[in-house]
């Protein structure tokens, strides 16, 4: 689904994604939160990934990566859905670890969440929500695939699967927590990614992605 917006001119991006073991907040927690900036005139794009390293460390790196966001010079805040369920799922679990609510702290603004403009037009004409991958596809950016386990990495998978299996690896220590941060890192890249293409190509302005359409077995 493609969407019309003005380009606001601002030359310094950011846009956070964060990955979970479960959609809901009192089901799940956080494993990680990933942070991308961009800097429009050098088209470089810098990653800052923010990890679970221990049991405990949970409103750590959620109030760690905000502070990252609010600091690092962007002029807007870029996300795809990031307003009611990344930044709500934050929120829900700073609640329940009896941390400060780092999230209504942060100055996110301004906040261009291209999920919520896109999903305002179909409550509008009934149409159905449109997926992070159909986005890209309405232009003609290619699918970056994460492959684990001989299969793709979905959110699905994520949250049963890679994630819960990463959160063990660390309480057990040694490499393999490691090794499966390989994994997260090539998955949360690509989405991160994935959220400033389609906000540059809703702006019709050029944008050179590096991970999108890049397939990654691991």
């Amino acid at each position: 689904m493609q969407y019309d917006r003005d380009d606001a001119g601002y030359d310094r991006l950011a846009t956070f994604d964060i990955e979970t073991t479960h959609y809901k907040a009192s089901e799940g927690e956080t494993v990680s939160v990933g942070v991308a900036i961009h800097d429009r005139a050098t088209d470089e794009l810098t990653y800052e990934p923010f990890h679970r390293e221990s049991a405990d460390d949970e409103a750590e790196i959620i109030t760690d990566a905000l502070a990252f966001v609010e600091s690092c010079g962007a002029d807007a805040v870029v996300s795809y859905n990031g307003i009611e369920f990344d930044l709500d799922f934050l929120t829900d679990r700073l609640y329940r670890l009896g941390a400060d609510n780092a999230v209504a702290d942060a100055d996110l603004e301004p906040h261009i969440d291209v999920f919520a403009d896109r999903k305002a037009v179909c409550d509008r004409t009934g149409k159905k929500w449109p997926k992070l991958e159909e986005c890209l596809a309405s232009y003609d950016y290619p699918e970056p695939v994460t492959e684990w386990g001989g299969a793709p990495v979905t959110n699905t998978r994520f949250g049963e699967e890679l994630g819960p299996t990463y959160l063990e690896a660390v309480a057990d220590g040694g490499d393999r927590a490691d090794e499966l941060l390989e994994v997260i890192d090539h998955y949360l890249v690509t989405d991160l990614e994935a959220n400033l293409a389609i906000y540059h190509a809703d702006c019709g302005v050029d944008f050179a992605p590096e991970w999108l359409g890049d397939r990654k077995e691991f």
